[in-house]
């Protein structure tokens, strides 16, 4: 009698394939948040140095580093969301297996979605009044709808991921598949 393989088997190279894509592309997108915090370390050297050893304060530097550390703490968070590796209590889902910890993570997932959502709406009408009444920084002179669009930037992208996990976290409670962790 052949052995057929199974579709989980064949999916195998392919999921190992995408796997080390996705480490990959984690890996350079915390490569550029470690640079985005080191340009922020560099701003401030320079401003401290011009402010105290030269006497002058440069322009917009403390605004500059505000809005790049904005930035960068947004898009961790969607890397965070991503990987699983926020602040959360992970008590239940750490001891509980099978269609239980599925469960736990549609949970999450749906509680990420509703929040992620609102936080997402709130900031679309935030920037809309303030570009209607034109709010620039003070030191840049730059439209604040630039620093606060890091928010509905990051929530937005923190929402479609929650979708994303979401529909995976179902299919696999349906599924009743095995987690990473019992796979590898």
């Amino acid at each position: 009698m052949a052995h057929i393989p199974s579709q989980h088997a064949r999916q195998t190279p392919l999921r190992q394939s995408l796997s080390r894509m996705a480490k990959a592309a984690a890996n350079g997108l915390h490569m550029l948040l470690g640079l985005g915090l080191i340009l922020v370390v560099g701003v401030n050297v320079a401003n401290a140095t011009a402010r105290y050893l030269l006497g002058m304060a440069p322009l917009g530097a403390d605004e500059l580093m505000v809005f790049i550390v904005i930035w960068t703490v947004m898009i961790a968070a969607v890397a965070s969301l991503v990987a699983r590796s926020h602040i959360n209590v992970n008590l239940l889902p750490l001891y509980s297996g099978g269609r239980v910890r599925h469960l736990l993570h549609v949970i999450h997932d749906a509680a990420a979605l509703v929040a992620c959502g609102y936080a997402t709406y709130a900031s679309w009408l935030f920037i809309g009044r303030i570009s209607r009444l034109g709010v620039r920084s003070m030191g840049l002179g730059l439209p604040m709808t630039i620093p606060h669009t890091a928010l509905l930037a990051g929530f937005g992208a923190m929402t479609a991921v929650a979708v994303f996990m979401l529909l995976r976290d179902v299919v696999a409670l349906i599924r009743n598949e095995p987690h990473r962790e019992e796979t590898a």
